[in-house]
């Protein structure tokens, strides 16, 4: 886990982010952003939006 505290309102199971908490699937942020996708529009869940402060490791 890196010293990071996992968020427990924050699920993530997004591994390459900065801020996940490793096997704790937890995000470390306080609270995140979550923007729409360019070019969006198919009512799909994970076509629909992202995570805005996804940062790579």
């Amino acid at each position: 886990m890196s010293g990071k505290t996992p968020n427990r309102d924050i699920g993530c199971t997004v591994k390459s982010c900065a801020y996940h908490c490793g096997s704790e699937d937890n995000c470390s942020l306080p609270g995140i952003h979550v923007e729409a996708c360019p070019n969006c529009g198919s009512g799909t869940a994970r076509d629909e939006s992202m995570c805005g402060s996804y940062r790579a490791k």
